[in-house]
């Protein structure tokens, strides 16, 4: 039986890279970035981007897809109802994005840098809550380590960065940490983002030689 191919979440930061370079051991990788510019800054971007080109000396992918994310995070945002609830819901969007990669790509997973307790999105109840009715498995291969030993594993696999990526100028001041499943599932549906995440994908950046004209792909954003 050969490798199989799983969906890897990577934002640019110091833990998706590393929980892509861990399951490179045994999987075929494709790297999934949700650009969230303008939420962010343009030097984020492109920090993300670095990273992912250095990482693929690691981890042999052929391509990562970049999806644009301002639109349904604006969404997300607009809804002042449940402004507590935005990075949930950020995170679960970006959970069926990768479902549907999945079934385009033939992949069996989806992989995150998801440490327990790290970020609001990541007590117990939450991660139920984001991986709930997702149909392919989530593996999270950082989930039992703290800041300090990922940190030591990115120095030790030859990925750390001294500059990473990952800051969202839209997180809410007081994030939920306890979910209710019901009613993240139910933002979703209100939302319609299900419509809004396939409409979308006539917009996704495949990155290929890391040469693309990622400033040209931005002002479409913007």
């Amino acid at each position: 039986m050969g490798r199989q191919k799983v969906v890897c979440l990577v934002s640019g930061g110091i833990d998706s890279p590393v929980a892509c370079a861990l399951v490179a051991k045994s999987f075929d990788i494709l790297p999934l970035h949700s650009c969230l510019y303008p939420y962010t800054c343009e030097e984020t971007f492109l920090v993300a981007m670095k990273v992912l080109e250095d990482l693929r000396e690691k981890a042999g992918f052929e391509k990562v897809i970049v999806y644009p994310w301002p639109r349904i995070l604006r969404t997300i945002l607009d809804n002042r109802q449940y402004r507590n609830y935005a990075c949930l819901a950020c995170r679960k969007s970006m959970f069926k994005v990768a479902e549907l990669i999945c079934e385009q790509e033939g992949a069996t997973g989806i992989v995150t840098g998801e440490s327990l307790g790290q970020k609001a999105t990541q007590t117990l109840v939450n991660l139920g809550a984001t991986s709930r009715g997702i149909h392919f498995p989530i593996l999270r291969p950082l989930l039992g380590l703290d800041k300090l030993e990922i940190e030591r594993l990115s120095k030790h696999l030859g990925i750390w960065h001294e500059v990473h990526a990952g800051c969202c100028y839209a997180t809410p001041k007081y994030p939920r940490t306890q979910a209710d499943p019901k009613v993240l599932d139910g933002l979703l549906d209100e939302l319609r983002i299900d419509e809004m995440i396939n409409r979308e994908f006539e917009n996704v950046l495949e990155v290929r030689t890391f040469k693309e004209d990622f400033k040209g792909y931005l002002e479409t954003l913007a």
